[in-house]
């Protein structure tokens, strides 16, 4: 009898599993059509199209090269295209300015909103307004702040240099940082992300904290910071990546003028500018561009993961 109960029970739970799988299944499936159809495909098609002869000439019809000629798109770009190594330099320098730079400033901000003081709110409120302005809009913005006839960056640098006349954005050097200044401050997405996180930090912690004597930079440092870790892993991710697919800027300040061409420039130079439409070489940098993102992303992830061993121990 007690046999026969033990069967009959692992039968309803093998029902169990088996609807509890099937809903697992059918609520999953949406998205991974969705996923496959929009991300997976276009990625297999980019990284076979990139072993092909694509341009004006075969536009609906990629040839592939063959195995004797398999790399040469990629032996174009690395060897031939005179803007390639330029614009990973610049993309990886965003990228790491994104990580190094942009996300400690989002921090402090993030910290200082947290602050319980009367008025905090309507801070908080006017410090996200300008960041809900697209990154299109501010490179407008930023082209006429570096206007050389009535942009105010002139008249400031005139302070140091009177005989200045020059446009900021055609000076190789002077252009890169004028270009990383229109996009790097500007932290509201990865401010909200690491607030929201911090605001979820318990409150007895903190007052166990201030009990214990830590109040202020040090309850910040030794006990918020650690807490929100992976939230500033994710920032970390999200920063260095756009850093990397820097466009906008590019696009509305400089158009890659002044040593300031970047990996995603390039594709839309080489896929829509360029007479020739070379879709096969654009597609070549695309894949150089998802294997950079994947390296970034593992290259995060070891750091913090080396830096929570650390604590641990």
């Amino acid at each position: 009898m007690n046999l026969e109960n033990q069967n009959a029970a692992k039968k309803r739970k093998n029902k169990l599993g088996t609807r509890r799988k099937g809903f697992i299944i059918a609520f999953l499936a949406p998205t991974l059509i969705a996923f496959c159809v929009f991300y997976l495909y276009p990625i297999i098609t980019v990284f076979i199209t990139s072993f092909c002869k694509w341009d004006y000439t075969n536009i609906t019809s990629p040839e592939f090269f063959g195995w004797s000629n398999l790399w040469d798109n990629y032996d174009y770009i690395f060897n031939k295209y005179p803007f390639f190594w330029e614009a990973l330099k610049n993309s990886t320098t965003w990228a790491i300015l994104g990580t190094v730079v942009q996300i400690p400033i989002a921090a402090l901000i993030a910290l200082a909103l947290s602050r319980k003081v009367k008025g905090i709110k309507f801070v908080r409120n006017v410090y996200i307004i300008p960041n809900m302005i697209s990154t299109a809009a501010m490179g407008i913005v930023f082209l006429q702040l570096y206007n050389p006839s009535y942009g105010i960056i002139n008249p400031i640098i005139r302070l140091f240099n009177k005989e200045f006349r020059d446009n900021i954005l055609l000076l190789k050097g002077p252009a890169f940082v004028a270009m990383t200044c229109a996009y790097i401050f500007f932290t509201g997405t990865t401010t909200l992300m690491i607030l929201g996180n911090i605001m979820a930090v318990p409150e007895e912690v903190r007052e166990a904290a201030m009990l214990d004597g830590a109040s202020g930079l040090r309850q910040d440092w030794y006990i918020t910071i650690p807490m929100i870790k992976g939230t500033l892993k994710t920032v970390s991710v999200l920063a260095a990546t756009s850093g990397f697919l820097l466009y906008n800027e590019v696009y509305f300040l400089t158009k890659g003028a002044a040593g300031t061409y970047s990996i995603s420039y390039i594709i839309r130079e080489l896929a829509i500018t360029s007479p020739r439409t070379q879709f096969g070489r654009a597609n070549a940098v695309a894949m150089i561009q998802i294997l950079a993102g994947m390296v970034i992303i593992l290259v995060i992830n070891f750091v913090y993961s080396i830096s929570f061993r650390k604590e641990k121990e």
